[in-house]
């Protein structure tokens, strides 16, 4: 695996990770089908050419879905791993 698909899995993981509390949000349902799509495309991933700058979108675009997500997941406990790269 490339470094660059290892930084789009880093990201994908990130995500991932906070399917669990996102269930218990009014989010939930509605992010279903893109875990799903998220759980496809991990199984796959040493497959995925990507680009840097493609990569340098899926970061930026992860770090806003964070930042967004931070007022939504305020009160819902968060495991370690997940909560220092929520706070990054």
């Amino acid at each position: 695996m490339t470094l660059l698909n290892c930084r789009l899995r880093n990201c994908l993981l990130t995500i991932l990770e906070l399917e669990e509390m996102l269930v218990q949000t009014h989010l939930g349902p509605a992010l279903q089908k893109e875990f799903s799509v998220l759980k496809q495309i991990m199984q796959h991933l040493e497959n995925v050419v990507v680009e840097e700058n493609d990569i340098c979108r899926i970061e930026a675009a992860t770090s806003r879905f964070l930042t967004e997500l931070k007022e939504t997941l305020e009160g819902v406990p968060m495991t370690r791993i997940v909560s220092s790269r929520f706070l990054q």
